[in-house]
């Protein structure tokens, strides 16, 4: 439940950033620019763990099995057994 709380809080911050960055457009306030990126950033660093919790662990399953993969074939190709009979 408190998950939940903290995504749903995340998710309101990076709507009202995002309409900030629809309204500064319109303005073309130099400042508030500074203050959307720096909220962003927040954003970016804490909030997005938590927001893309699921997806940043199927990414990260990937990219295991992906070095994996990479790593045996760079064996494969240094061993030199590659097509030899």
């Amino acid at each position: 439940m408190m998950e939940k709380v903290s995504r749903l809080g995340w998710c309101g911050i990076l709507y009202i950033t995002i309409l900030l960055f629809v309204l500064n457009l319109s303005l073309q306030v130099s400042f508030l620019n500074i203050v959307i990126i720096g909220i962003a950033i927040i954003i970016y660093k804490y909030g997005s763990p938590v927001m893309f919790k699921e997806y940043e662990e199927k990414r990260k399953k990937k990219l295991n099995d992906s070095q994996v993969i990479k790593d045996a074939a760079r064996e494969v190709l240094s061993s030199g057994k590659l097509f030899k009979k």
